[in-house]
């Protein structure tokens, strides 16, 4: 027999098994309605009995619902190409508490340096964190949350240690801290998370200033594609410290990736290619330490430098006349009188531009040169002035 006959006999009876039990399924649960339907006029026992096990099972289908929530992306929890919104909202309709429920996750965090040097770190996750579109406007309707919670977007959950942590906002931005390795799982989780930031901003649940009140570029472990859609939306927010006096390129982005450093790097000099783009490489947290050093920590100078010098070469072709996306002048004197501002940006500009000091000191000579001639010019245009009314008066 045809192989391919074989194959469709077996499809076609692995269907009707199928159906088999959807309608056995199906008739069991018609079954335990007309149950509850009639249990108040069973025996006093068999009511009681039935009461308990109603109360068992609505007890264990909603711990369920919140496991199934919280544990997306494994093999039983929640999957985006089986499971439809319309579907999990009915389920939370009907068990609207788990969405006040966290869920606390133990992982092993290391430093970045030493692999063999990890701590023990528990966190808090709540089912908004993945179902960030669906459940605010859920939330909202159930009054779940206070309104200026918007839904649940800033409640707060996240590291034991941080006491109330960050609001789960600032966790939208963030990769899966047990699974970040993986950069195929991470990629995922970039696109689909970006779409979820796009859609709260169409819902005006995501609103511009939040980008800087709650830090969202200043986080560990930011993936691109959400980076990026927050700094096309306020650029200035690369410019923003946290309590701690970090930039958003001061931040362990890069932590496991020279990648990171590189994009946040180069919207810096993107956006503000004039003299505060390099700075930022130089500013100082409230520590004293700098991007700069953070990064030759992790790489190596030699890799950081090739990474700095190839993006301020791709900018300057990519520009008219070809001139460097950046004002070295003003950069040098920026970094000289700003006191957050490393001198190792001084050294830096000066070492790839060495006639630097030459050339200023030059300008400062023919501006004084100009200034005093134009100063001569008008005093005696003014004595011709005076000469010439003396005259007209004689």
């Amino acid at each position: 027999m045809d192989a391919n006959i074989i194959n469709e006999e077996n499809h076609h009876q692995h269907a009707a098994a199928d159906a088999r039990r959807r309608l056995a399924r199906r008739r069991r649960r018609l079954e335990l309605i007309t149950v509850l339907q009639k249990a108040e006029d069973f025996p006093s026992r068999s009511e009681n009995k039935t009461d308990e096990l109603v109360e068992t099972f609505l007890e264990n289908l909603e711990d369920d619902v919140h496991d199934m929530i919280c544990e997306g992306g494994h093999d039983d929890g929640l999957d985006s190409d089986r499971d439809t919104e319309a579907e999990v909202e009915t389920v939370l309709r009907l068990f609207p508490d788990v969405m006040t429920r966290d869920i606390e996750i133990l992982y092993y965090e290391d430093d970045g340096y030493d692999d063999a040097d990890e701590e023990e770190v528990t966190l808090f996750y709540y089912p908004i964190q993945l179902l960030a579109v669906t459940f605010p406007r859920l939330a909202i309707e159930l009054g779940l949350f206070d309104e200026q919670q918007r839904g649940g977007l800033l409640s707060r959950g996240g590291y034991i240690s941080e006491g109330e942590g960050h609001p789960v906002l600032h966790y939208l931005m963030r990769s899966d801290p047990i699974e970040r390795c993986s950069q195929e799982h991470n990629e995922h989780i970039d696109d689909t998370y970006l779409q979820v930031l796009i859609q709260l901003r169409k819902m005006g649940l995501l609103k511009k200033e939040d980008i800087q009140m709650y830090n969202l570029l200043n986080g560990l472990f930011v993936p691109e594609k959400r980076f990026r859609f927050l700094v096309a939306w306020d650029p200035s927010a690369l410019t923003h410290t946290n309590k701690n006096g970090y930039l958003p390129i001061h931040s362990p982005n890069y932590r496991y990736s020279i990648r990171g450093f590189k994009f946040v790097f180069e919207y810096g000099i993107h956006y503000f290619p004039k003299k505060k783009g390099i700075n930022l490489l130089f500013r100082k947290s409230n520590y004293g330490s700098t991007p700069f050093q953070h990064a030759c920590c992790i790489y190596g100078h030699e890799q950081v430098m090739e990474v700095v010098e190839d993006n301020l070469a791709r900018y300057s072709t990519s520009l008219d006349n070809h001139a460097p996306p950046f004002n070295i002048v003003e950069a040098l004197m920026m970094a000289a009188i700003d006191e957050n501002v490393h001198l190792d940006s001084v050294y830096f500009l000066i070492r790839r531009e060495p006639d630097i000091l030459q050339k200023l000191l030059a300008s400062s000579s023919l501006s004084s040169i100009e200034s005093a001639t134009n100063s001569n010019q008008r005093k005696r245009k003014r004595n011709d002035i005076i000469y010439q009314n003396i005259m007209d008066e004689e």
